[in-house]
């Protein structure tokens, strides 16, 4: 007797494919990781701005502590206290507000206190930044 044996022809054939489930569900999967990386990226890029504007702000900073230091005598610091000035750095306006602490007369020193301020660019609007920086500043200062 002989053995009846049944082949699928889609097997023997090499034809095989994919449903419709497993497609929709590896295209699911890669949807997913697509809208991660582009969290990723997103992310990131607002964090790349906002030490950007860091960068920018404590140059800004850094320029005007040598300002003072190169364009003001010990005793005309307490001119800077109250005053602000504004800063245009590629488009973007940073404003530095000058404190002076009232020192004694006979003392030695004081110190200068600025704050700069901007308008950071945040996926969510606007949002205002602020960076601090005291130097101490002697009588000794040199007067070129």
């Amino acid at each position: 007797m002989a053995a009846i044996v049944k082949v699928d022809r889609r097997i023997a054939t090499g034809a095989e494919g994919f449903s419709l489930m497993e497609v929709m569900v590896s295209a699911f999967l890669l949807l997913i990781v697509f809208f991660g990386l582009a969290q990723v990226y997103a992310r990131g890029r607002t964090q790349l701005n906002f030490e950007e504007d860091r960068r920018k702000a404590t140059a800004v900073l850094q320029a005007r502590v040598d300002g003072i230091r190169r364009d003001y005598a010990y005793d005309d610091l307490s001119l800077l206290a109250g005053t602000d000035t504004t800063y245009v750095v590629e488009n973007h306006n940073f404003v530095v507000s000058h404190a002076v602490s009232d020192a004694d007369p006979e003392a030695q020193a004081t110190t200068v206190t600025l704050q700069v301020s901007w308008i950071a660019r945040t996926p969510g609007g606007a949002v205002t930044r602020t960076e601090d920086c005291s130097t101490i500043l002697g009588r000794g200062m040199p007067l070129w």
